[in-house]
């Protein structure tokens, strides 16, 4: 594996460029760009003065919310401190043989894998351009054997693509089959719909987990909450190795009142497929990008000129702009980079600046 590596890292870009971290335009976290809901300010105010209390160890309250959301049971539901916390105690509970992970993908699955010395089979998903075609899924089912772990994230980061639930169906039967696990993180389903999710399957499964978070969609990254969704004797597995307190008290508020709210919901997915759209269309035009058609709130491009994404990055960061660079993602090199998307005047300044970089000489010395 590559070194560790992620987006929104705005604190340390700002020193690095000289801005104020509000100033910048952070394209490197995909972030719901309409902000939280408007409930979460009010729901922190009028919950400071509970934090001299220890937080409800149970979590019945955000259980309930997200089991009625997920379409599954609370008994099925294990909070977390978001997702990476989640996927270590996985991980530590299931002990598994080998990690067997699809990639590029998000760096985590790996590295905590990696730091338990157990060993990591990644296949490459490059040869396929990033498809997930038969050839793909006999190479997985090929590799699962007795205690190990398929780990999938679906829409895939840095991708975007999306993987039906009919090949996610396969994948749990052979995994099932074969005695081994099949651990889904779903962290940018929100942005797709709940039809393409995988939860319900969990409440019949031995062997399936679902990971899922509120900090993309709901806007929510500092607070650190996300929730593994699996069967209940798993979950007892999980929970022993957790802090009795990983859900603070202000994030087990704000998630089970988020949850709820329909019509941030629904108003976040007309904007970002609209403002998803406007920009696919907009980087299409450019003769030296092929952005991946995006499932999620996110574009993955290819650059196919003779420059780098380390020398786009920096001069985008020049004028302030910050983009993720995907070098650290196994098998990408420097011609691939991600971008989120955000509102209609932040992404329209994207492109008139890539206009302009790719326009300038400073572009055509670089090439050459």
């Amino acid at each position: 594996m590559k070194t560790r590596s992620h987006g929104g890292n705005i604190y340390e870009i700002s020193k690095k460029c000289g801005l104020n971290y509000k100033e910048i335009l952070d394209f490197s976290a995909n972030i719901n760009p309409l902000g939280f809901p408007n409930s979460v300010r009010e729901i922190i105010k009028r919950k400071i003065d509970d934090i001299i209390y220890y937080p409800d160890s149970g979590q019945k309250e955000i259980k309930e919310a997200a089991a009625f959301y997920y379409g599954v049971k609370e008994e099925n539901v294990l909070p977390g401190n978001g997702s990476v916390e989640l996927i270590n105690l996985i991980i530590e509970a299931l002990r598994p043989t080998k990690v067997i992970i699809p990639s590029p993908t998000f760096t985590e699955y790996a590295l905590a894998s990696q730091s338990r010395r157990i060993r990591v089979e990644l296949l490459d998903m490059t040869k396929n351009d990033f498809n997930w075609d038969d050839a793909l899924i006999e190479a997985i089912k090929k590799r699962i054997c007795p205690g190990a772990l398929v780990v999938i994230c679906n829409p895939n980061n840095p991708t975007g693509h999306l993987i039906k639930k009919d090949i996610i169906k396969v994948l749990i039967a052979e995994t099932e089959k074969k005695k081994a696990f099949l651990l889904l993180d779903e962290a940018f389903m929100d942005f797709v719909g709940e039809d393409e999710s995988s939860c319900t399957e969990v409440v019949h499964r031995s062997n399936f987990i679902v990971l899922r978070s509120l900090t993309k969609f709901f806007a929510l990254p500092g607070l650190r909450i996300g929730f593994a969704l699996t069967n209940k004797e798993l979950i007892n597995e999980i929970e022993k190795l957790k802090d009795p307190w990983n859900v603070n008290t202000f994030a087990a508020a704000v998630g089970k009142a988020v949850l709820k709210d329909r019509a941030y919901i629904e108003k976040t997915r007309e904007y970002i497929f609209r403002e998803k759209e406007f920009l696919w269309n907009g980087l299409k035009q450019f003769y030296c990008f092929q952005p991946f058609r995006p499932a999620a709130n996110f574009i993955f491009v290819k650059i196919t000129a003779e420059f780098k994404t380390s020398f786009l990055a920096g001069e985008l960061l020049k004028r302030g702009i910050v983009i993720r660079e995907c070098t650290d993602f196994a098998f990408l090199d420097d011609t691939y980079f991600r971008v989120a998307v955000k509102n209609r005047r932040a992404n329209e300044t994207l492109l008139e600046t890539l206009r302009e970089i790719t326009a300038s000489n400073l572009l055509g010395e670089e090439g050459r």
